[in-house]
């Protein structure tokens, strides 16, 4: 089982795909809630701490980098629209 999300209005893989699914192959998708199963949620933070260990320091500060630009960008772009720059 492939999991995805729903964003934008479509459906984006969270997991890599078979390589076997062919391009434009048919699929069932089906919706599932969230689990409040503690097992279930100790799964999940044990995955999100995984991958986050993976990430480099340097990938760390680049991101975060990137985080506080964003956040000066729109900053900026709200006082421009309320005419305060």
């Amino acid at each position: 089982m492939v999991r995805a999300l729903f964003k934008n209005g479509k459906i984006e893989p969270v997991d890599p795909l078979p390589p076997e699914w062919a391009e434009g192959q048919e699929l069932l998708v089906d919706v599932c809630a969230p689990s409040d199963d503690p097992a279930e949620i100790d799964r999940w933070a044990r995955d999100l701490e995984e991958g986050a260990a993976g990430i480099s320091a340097e990938d760390a500060r680049e991101l975060e980098r990137a985080l506080e630009e964003v956040e000066r960008q729109s900053k900026e772009a709200v006082r421009r629209e309320w005419g305060l720059s």
